[in-house]
């Protein structure tokens, strides 16, 4: 039978009676519940037995670095040999002396992160970390300081640069240390050196602003306002007489067009025929220089025609628009190349199959602007190294189960569902993915809460242990990633033990293949439980709600994807989804969905405060509509002819004994309604009519 009844057990704080409100309900005695509640309606039925395993502490104390690391260190940041003076230091005062001694021009990252590591040992004295940046995390910083150091150079070419075209179109004789110091002292001396009144003028409000209005200056300000100081001259001139003002404006032309290229061309160049004047600048080392080919390319353009029109035009205006085609195509090459470096990187972290969030961040910053390039290389893809590895398995509902380690053996685990709090972190789920300790082209896992310490297996079981530096060591916690041995996701092979890959078996996790060897080899489910999902890092603990979720298709399929995060108020959960649909979980009931019109009426009718759901929304048999059982004998049946209405008590027994909708009655078409001393509810068909004073309960047609 579909729907038969059994005594339903009361839910905490009062919900087993339901009030009378507006007529909406009277209260009735001995309501009874639906017994035929599908298993996996309720709390997932997982054939996993939820670990409880405290972490050693022991495994994750990383032992103190070796010389060898420490020479190897000391060369890595460049400040000479590593003499007794570093050998004899513990690991916690070598990184203080890192941080002491480094080059922080050269090496700033790894400054700023042996002073960050050297603080937490300072607090924590048997911390890691000062080990862990001894043995493998300087090494990275250096790196990635090499780069950095790389693109600040070029970014101090171009600056310079900038400065200089600058300063020569303003005419102002610049040195080294004007050229090469920062934006707001070349604003400064700009000031101080300038003959042009606006020049000095601008410069003066440049400098009280900030870097950008320095740029500013520099890259355009500055050469509009010495075009207005030399207009004014010229204006001056004019009052001499037209032909020296015209004189004027010729030798202005000359030296502008020179000063784009950042060239202070002697006074002799000025009183040149423009082509003279056009074949002298082709003699400067600036117009041999490659990255200047649209200006070399132009003026031999403009000297190839034999009209003083073109040699002018080239001088007013045609070396600056080819020196922009210079800019623009050498400001396209590197961020190309700028671009390229992107790809590549993601090109590696789509090949590894473990690193999404690195793919992800690459695509977002490939879909930007030239800053979200930037900003990847030098930033972003740093901050999405680590992520969290869940179980695959759908015959043990092990989806939202993830690898977990303090130190010691490794679990699966999905948490212990909070009674006080909506969600809370898993914790000791997360692992930082690493080039392989011992292939860099695989991949190792440092925790991303034990410093220095790697999953590595050990008597074929899977744990977590901190690295010694050893070969072994790092054989061992070296894994390659091969596609899932069943469906989507990734396969995790030992590097050293080929064939073996990661599995979880009742909840532990070994070193495993399908020969039936040892007891974790066993075939069944060898596939699928060796097979993982790479997610975001930092997992919540999975409460019932989202372990059933994430375990079935179709209810996924049916509710669609959360849209709001976990609710939990008066010892029940809920949360919404995207098709008009929740999920409610109690400790008596379990997890059950509410969808569509039914779900609009339990909201309307007080939700989880009346009572809670049973069954989830399902289908009636005739598929004309759905119905929704809930605790202690009350149902919403709803079709789209009828609406979603309320039945309950006696009038819900009464349509029950009649085989429900399939009776002449058909489908309620109002909540029960008080009309004088009677409850009343209409159906298709007709009526159903208690009477709380009798307890007569009867049907009628109309």
């Amino acid at each position: 039978m579909r729907r038969t009844t059994v005594p339903g057990r009361r839910l905490a704080r009062g919900l087993a009676a339901v009030a009378v409100v507006t007529g909406l309900m009277a209260p009735v005695a001995a309501h009874a519940a639906p017994s035929d509640i599908p298993a996996a309606a309720g709390n997932p039925a997982s054939a996993l037995a939820i670990p409880q395993v405290a972490a050693d502490p022991a495994a994750t104390a990383v032992p103190e670095s070796t010389e060898v690391e420490k020479v190897r260190a000391v060369r890595a940041i460049e400040v000479g040999e590593a003499t007794d003076e570093w050998l004899m230091l513990s690991d916690k005062n070598f990184v203080f002396r890192v941080f002491d001694k480094i080059n922080a021009d050269k090496y700033p990252l790894t400054k700023a992160e042996a002073y960050r590591v050297y603080k937490i040992v300072v607090e924590k004295a048997d911390a890691p970390d000062a080990t862990a940046f001894i043995r493998t995390s300087i090494h990275d910083f250096v790196d990635r300081d090499h780069l950095e150091y790389a693109r600040r150079q070029e970014e101090a070419r171009l600056a310079r640069e900038a400065r200089q075209k600058a300063a020569a179109f303003a005419e102002i004789p610049a040195d080294a240390a004007m050229l090469d110091g920062n934006d707001q002292n070349f604003v400064y001396q700009v000031w101080r050196r300038s003959t042009g009144p606006k020049v000095k003028d601008g410069a003066m409000t440049a400098w009280g602003g900030d870097s950008a209005a320095w740029k500013k200056f520099i890259g355009t300000d500055i050469f509009t306002l010495h075009i207005a100081d030399q207009r004014d001259a010229i204006e001056k001139a004019k009052q001499e007489s037209e032909e020296a003002a015209r004189i004027l404006a010729a030798k202005q032309a000359k030296k502008n067009a020179a000063a784009v290229l950042g060239i202070v061309v002697p006074d002799g160049w000025l009183v040149l025929s423009d082509d003279n004047f056009i074949r002298q600048l082709l003699t400067t080392a600036e117009l041999a220089d490659p990255r200047h080919i649209e200006v070399r390319n132009a003026a031999e353009a403009a000297l190839r025609s034999s009209n003083p029109a073109d040699w002018k035009a080239f001088i007013d205006t045609g070396l600056k628009a080819a020196d922009d085609r210079d800019a623009a195509r050498e400001k396209a090459i590197r961020e190309e190349a700028d671009r390229k470096k992107v790809r590549d990187i993601r090109a590696k972290a789509e090949v590894s199959l473990v690193r999404p969030r690195l793919v992800a961040a690459a695509n977002a910053a490939l879909a930007g602007t030239p800053a979200d390039v930037t900003k990847f290389l030098t930033e972003t893809q740093y901050n999405v190294q680590t992520q969290s590895i869940m179980a695959t398995t759908a015959a043990t509902a092990a989806k939202g189960w993830y690898v977990r380690a303090g130190g010691g053996d490794a679990f699966i685990t999905p948490g212990v569902q909070s009674g006080t709090v909506a969600d809370a972190p898993l914790g000791e789920a997360s692992w930082k993915v690493v080039p392989g300790l011992a292939d860099e082209n695989c991949f190792s896992l440092e925790s991303a809460t034990h410093a220095g310490s790697f999953v590595r297996h050990q008597d074929y079981r899977v744990k977590l242990h901190a690295n010694d530096g050893t070969d072994a060591f790092k054989a061992s916690a070296t894994w390659c990633a091969k596609a899932g041995l069943e469906g989507a996701g990734v396969a995790l092979e030992s590097k050293n033990v080929p064939g073996r890959f990661m599995r979880h078996i009742n909840s532990e996790i070994w070193l495993a293949n399908d020969s039936g060897q040892f007891a974790w080899d066993t075939p069944t489910l060898y596939k699928p439980d060796a097979t993982w999902n790479i997610v975001d890092p930092d997992p919540l603990i999975s409460t019932h709600i989202q372990l059933r979720w994430l375990n079935e298709s179709a209810l996924r399929t049916i509710v669609g994807a959360p849209k709001a995060p976990e609710v939990l108020v008066d010892g029940i959960r809920y949360r919404e989804y995207a098709n008009n649909a929740r999920i409610y979980w109690g400790k008596d009931t379990g997890v059950r969905s509410i969808t569509g019109e039914a779900l609009t009426k339990f909201l309307a009718s007080g939700a989880h405060k009346m009572r809670m759901p049973v069954i989830d929304t399902t289908p009636t048999p005739d598929k004309k509509g759905t119905y929704t059982h809930f605790f202690n004998g009350l149902s919403i049946y709803w079709t789209p002819e009828t609406g979603a209405h309320l039945v309950y008590g006696a009038i819900r027994d009464r349509w029950q004994a009649m085989d429900w909708e399939r009776s002449y009655l058909g489908y309620p078409k109002t909540d029960e309604e008080q009309v004088g001393n009677l409850r009343r509810s209409t159906f298709q068909g007709g009526y159903i009519y208690h009477d709380p004073a009798t307890g007569r309960t009867w049907d009628t047609k109309f």
